[in-house]
């Protein structure tokens, strides 16, 4: 797996052209603009991408323990991965990860993306290797609505400028926003959310996949059940945040 260095001075100039262009055309305030150029430009995106600082971590969900237990208390009540072996996630979910989706998703300043594969790049180095990734597959009226998908977008990044392989053999069949659910509702196996596309067979032994924000985890562990019934044999998770 090798980085092609090219594409990375690509992306690096990409993020300088996109802060230009703000100054001439946004009505973002001066605030803004750099808050903007502080999340594209340091290295842990003005905290955004800080990693966690407990030692510890839940082995199933990924949830930092504030004990070598090995298992969180949610994992060993109830448990929702029983298809998906594991997920890891950069950092927890708070007040600046917040305001980050909102620009990226909500107010679609899709050059977060750059951001959000890179770090989530560097996460697959040190959690896997060489495996293919998949991305969960957006709402269509969300594709609709707002013209792209973040996660799509992190997917196409880290296809062609990190080189890892990306399959695309899900779909999203509801138009339910999973914030608006309550944990039985995420949880519910007999409410099916996504589907394989028409005649996929995954001839990987193991994947990946990949999404912003894991919550109750109902969304990773039924993709991974659809992956495991297509032939998939193991099925891993990381997101760069939980919530």
């Amino acid at each position: 797996m090798k980085t092609n260095s090219f594409y990375i001075f690509l992306m690096r100039s990409v993020k300088f052209l996109f802060l230009v262009l703000m100054d001439f055309l946004s009505d973002s305030s001066d605030e803004e603009k750099e808050n903007l150029k502080d999340i594209l430009f340091t290295p842990d995106g003005k905290g955004v991408f800080e990693m966690l600082k407990s030692p510890y971590i839940c082995f199933r969900c990924g949830r930092a323990l504030s004990d070598d237990f090995g298992f969180c208390t949610d994992c060993l009540s109830r448990p929702v991965f029983f298809s998906l072996t594991y997920a890891r996630h950069i950092t927890a979910y708070g007040k600046k990860q917040r305001q980050f989706i909102n620009q990226w998703k909500f107010k679609r300043n899709r050059i977060f993306a750059v951001s959000a594969a890179e770090k989530m790049f560097h996460a697959y180095k040190e959690n896997f290797k060489d495996l293919a990734v998949v991305p969960v597959p957006p709402r269509k009226e969300r594709l609709i609505s707002a013209g792209f998908d973040c996660v799509n977008d992190m997917a196409f990044i880290l296809k062609w400028c990190f080189r890892l392989k990306v399959l695309t053999p899900l779909i999203r069949i509801d138009s339910e926003e999973q914030k608006y659910k309550s944990f039985a509702k995420r949880t519910d196996k007999s409410r099916k959310r996504y589907a394989l596309k028409k005649n996929s067979k995954i001839r990987q032994q193991t994947v990946v996949l990949i999404d912003d924000i894991m919550t109750t985890g109902g969304t990773l562990e039924e993709c991974a059940a659809l992956l495991k019934s297509a032939g998939v044999k193991e099925v891993y998770a990381l997101t760069l945040f939980y919530a």
